[in-house]
């Protein structure tokens, strides 16, 4: 027996998965075969079947006589393959000698081409049972990524999975099992009895657990089947297992500690530094002058010019170390060949230097000049926001990147990272204008020093921000960005819309587990494991915000029941779609709340019951003020999670002179006002039908109500996609109480 022969039998004999591993990659192994595989397996608690092997016919004959019919016998090779595929399987055999004249068939059928068959496994049969699949992959964001489905041949045509990332607690193995479509298989559906889901969470947490295979050999293993794992009413057993290995050990991507840094002076700047300002007035620079003013900043403005001595109406300075103050905030929009030099100069007297600049390293291009420009930061003492960042929007700080309308920019509770400065913009622009409220957005751009994480940190702790709302391309350390949201526990709600998506996270794969697994699927992991809220576009990332800033989720329970009240019938039926889509059911009214609608005298062609339709005419009857009759008795119904008050607006115009819109809102207003905290969500769908005339009946009434905690939409589908996602959050808090309740 040759010295690594002997090395790789010491291995098996103490089942020693490191040491498996080693050996594999002594021998240039791209994939374990499936005996050692399972051996390191076994190395972590997960059952296999017993077995033994033979490298020709009469072996395999030998093998099996010393384990109990029925067998399988397998092809082994140590390259990747799918064997079944291949015709490289055979089941329920009988005898040893069926055993022998299996391998031998195989061997005589093999495709040429195919993997060389390196010997045959040959494995005690395991009970019958439901057909599971456990995988695993190394995201290289996230590290360690664990699925579970129902497996077999076909697991990827019915890809019926889920995932998470490593490592998973016992809750969240319950929650992974939860979200299968065909989970009813497990609990015993048509009459068959239950299977051990026990033993199928336990295998679950010893491959994606803390001590978890996945974890423990984290960065060695880059992608990881066992398909199937057998699950029957006593026990689970993995049947065939696929270990494929990374190609080089890579560092641990663990959460290192990192020091949080006091990000005061960004937001609420004392000085600010300008270089990049004209003497003919048109340089940027000179538009972040005007724009502070816009903003009405109090602190002192120093212009950066090599030559000049006033720029717009100020002392210029020839660099930032000759400032008569230490600088909180420099703003720099310099050509790139003078950007290193300017940061050299700050002699550590700036805090945070904002780069506008761009060409140091977007696309992957020039990653050269972007090192060099951090060498310059680290030599002159100075944070980078950037470079290619548009920077800070802060309405407590009186800074903004763009031109906005002051009455817009007041102060509010939502903290906002974005990857893209044009995305940044419509965070600013088009957010403000729907009534967001921001305690501050930043544009990261490159992010060479400063990135989304170190941000995200700031607003979990900042008690100004109640929400954050995030667009990102590439987190980079993903495993900090998870470990910072599940630390978190969704104290505060996060909305994120993850730019890039469909690009293939893996150039190519070799498991069913890798085929499986998109970019997308790992951060929708992170949302159920984090209670992070996912969207798809930026106008759904907006409207989730404001819902979000108007409305504080329920800490009791999930809201699922809803009322309808507006005009027009078949408006109602419209919405009722679009809020059952998003998961809630018409609330049924209590007999006190039915009897109280009863008693108000409702008009002729109005309807008391769910969804409470009243025509145009019938609110005309009371200038909209039977509103002010009506709510009350929704907030007060204790069978309702929320109200939707839907207005059709072209038809309550047309009624001039008449004030139905303001006062239907000032109800609305009112009731929101006195509710108690407990009380149904309300919020408003107005649609309009584009004319000015109602478009600023709109405007000036969405104004009012978001202003007073209420939020508005424009239609039933973008509503219902908010409040659902409201209610997702909810439905995590829940989930985590009661699992924090039982840990109890």
């Amino acid at each position: 027996m040759g010295k690594a022969e002997s090395n790789l039998k010491d291995a098996i004999t103490q089942k020693d998965p490191r040491s498996i591993l080693a050996w594999a990659r002594q021998q240039g192994f791209a994939a374990l075969d499936e005996q050692i595989g399972k051996t390191v397996l076994s190395g972590f608690g997960v059952s296999v079947p017993k077995s033994d092997a033979g490298a020709t016919p009469e072996e395999v004959r030998q093998a099996a006589l010393r384990l109990k019919p029925p067998f399988a016998v397998k092809v082994l090779s140590s390259q990747a393959l799918h064997k079944s595929d291949l015709g490289g399987v055979r089941l329920g055999l009988k005898s040893a000698d069926e055993a022998a004249a299996a391998a031998d068939s195989i061997q005589k059928n093999w495709p040429a081409g195919a993997p060389t068959i390196e010997a045959f496994l040959v494995e005690e049969m395991a009970p019958v049972g439901q057909e599971i699949v456990i995988g695993g992959f190394l995201d290289p964001q996230f590290g360690p990524i664990l699925m579970v489905g129902f497996g077999g041949v076909y697991v990827e045509i019915f890809a019926d999975v889920t995932f998470r990332i490593c490592p998973i607690s016992r809750d969240d193995a319950v929650s992974m099992l939860d979200e299968l479509t065909a989970k009813p298989l497990l609990d015993g559906a048509r009459g068959q009895p239950p299977l051990d889901q026990d033993a199928l969470i336990d295998a679950l947490l010893q491959v994606g657990g803390a001590d978890g295979l996945l974890v423990q050999l984290q960065g060695e293993i880059a992608e990881l089947d066992i398909n199937p794992l057998i699950v029957s009413q006593k026990g689970a057993v993995a049947v065939d297992a696929l270990i494929v290995l990374s190609d080089g050990l890579r560092g641990s991507n663990v959460l290192a500690s990192s020091a949080s840094i006091d990000f005061a002076p960004l937001f609420r700047p004392k000085t600010v530094a300008v270089a990049g300002v004209s003497s003919s007035g048109i340089g940027p620079g000179n538009r972040f002058i005007a724009n502070l003013r816009t903003m009405g900043y109090s602190g002192e403005i120093y212009p950066i010019h090599p030559k000049a001595e006033t720029l717009e109406g100020l002392t210029a300075y020839r660099s930032l170390g000759e400032t008569p103050q230490p600088v909180d905030y420099a703003y720099i929009a310099v050509p790139k060949d003078g950007v290193a030099d300017l940061l050299k100069s700050a002699k550590s007297r700036v805090q945070f230097a904002q780069i506008m600049t761009s060409g140091f390293g977007e696309g992957g291009a020039n990653d050269q000049g972007q090192d060099a420009l951090m060498a310059a930061a680290r030599e002159g003492g100075v944070r980078i926001l950037g470079p290619n960042s548009l920077g800070t929007h802060s309405p407590k700080g009186g800074i903004t990147f763009i031109e906005v309308d002051k009455a817009e920019s007041e102060a509010g509770c939502v903290g906002v990272v974005s990857q893209s400065g044009g995305i940044g913009i419509d965070f600013v622009r088009t957010g403000q204008g729907r009534g967001i409220r921001y305690s501050g957005v930043v544009t990261v751009g490159n992010s060479a020093d400063i990135g989304p994480n170190d941000l995200l940190e700031y607003f979990i702790n900042d008690p100004d921000t109640s929400v954050i709302g995030m667009y990102l391309e590439d987190i980079g350390d993903g495993r900090r960005f998870f470990d910072l949201l599940r630390a978190a526990q969704g104290y505060k709600p996060v909305v994120l819309l993850k730019g890039g998506r469909s690009r293939q996270g893996q150039k190519a794969v070799m498991s069913h587990t890798g085929a499986l697994a998109g970019d997308f699927k790992t951060w929708r992991a992170l949302s159920a494991q984090t209670g992070c809220v996912l969207v798809d576009t930026i106008e759904d990332l907006l409207e989730f915000l404001l819902l979000f800033q108007t409305i504080t989720p329920s800490e009791d329970h999930v809201s699922t029941r809803l009322a309808l009240f507006g005009n027009g019938g078949g408006a109602s039926v419209v919405a009722t779609d679009c809020f059952v889509d998003s998961g809630f059911d018409l609330a049924e009214f209590s007999d006190q709340t039915s009897e109280r609608l009863k008693q108000l005298d409702i008009p002729d062609g109005a309807s008391t019951s769910n969804p409470i339709d009243f025509p145009a005419n019938a609110f005309n009857r009371s200038c909209g003020k039977v509103a002010d009759r009506i709510l009350p008795i929704l907030f007060g119904d204790t069978g309702t999670d929320a109200i939707l008050l839907h207005l059709n607006l072209p038809v309550l115009v047309s009624y001039r002179g008449s004030n139905i819109v303001p006062n239907i809102i000032d109800a609305a207003i009112n009731h929101r006002r006195i509710a108690k905290h407990n009380s149904p969500h309300l919020v408003i769908v107005m649609r309009s039908d584009g004319s000015e005339e109602v478009d600023s009946v709109r405007r000036e009434q969405r104004r009012r109500a978001v202003a007073a905690g209420v939020p508005v939409f424009d239609d039933f589908a973008v509503a219902a996609k908010a409040l659902g996602a409201m209610s997702q959050f909810e439905s995590f808090h829940k989930a985590r109480r009661n699992n924090e309740d039982r840990a109890a």
